[in-house]
């Protein structure tokens, strides 16, 4: 059953990921439909799902989720507050391998907020937090 519901959860994540890559990339001037909703909640189902096992596997991926939510969150408000600066343009390309592979896939909650980039990154640390705190939970059950 684990088994099963880890090759689950790498499915919704692959699928997650597919259909909300191009317009989490391209956000403000796409069209974030209910269909990049459905496959979010159905990520967010399987990480729920999972953390009952209370995987190590899970609460790794978890932590990282929050600390690249509250990175992506950081270096998007400094970007903001200082254009033009060439270090700070560095520093902004550290946030794009987070954003895809953590902020991505759950894209598609955005229709709900329309939150910039940076606030919904945070919104989405909360998230795995959440789901972090639940691993631990079941684990020490």
């Amino acid at each position: 059953m684990k088994y099963i519901l880890l090759i689950l959860l790498i499915g919704s994540y692959l699928l997650a990921l597919s259909i909300n890559l191009m317009p989490s990339i391209k956000h403000p001037d796409s069209n974030i439909n209910i269909f990049n909703s459905l496959v979010t909640i159905l990520f967010i189902v399987m990480l729920l799902m999972y953390s009952k096992i209370g995987s190590k596997l899970l609460k790794f991926f978890s932590i990282f989720g929050v600390i690249a939510g509250l990175i992506v969150f950081v270096i998007t408000t400094f970007e903001h507050m200082m254009i033009g600066n060439g270090i700070l343009d560095v520093i902004a390309s550290i946030q794009f391998p987070f954003y895809l592979i953590y902020i991505s896939p759950l894209f598609g909650g955005n229709i709900l907020f329309d939150l910039s980039i940076g606030s919904y990154s945070l919104l989405m640390s909360l998230v795995y937090g959440i789901i972090f705190g639940l691993t631990v939970y079941f684990k020490n059950r």
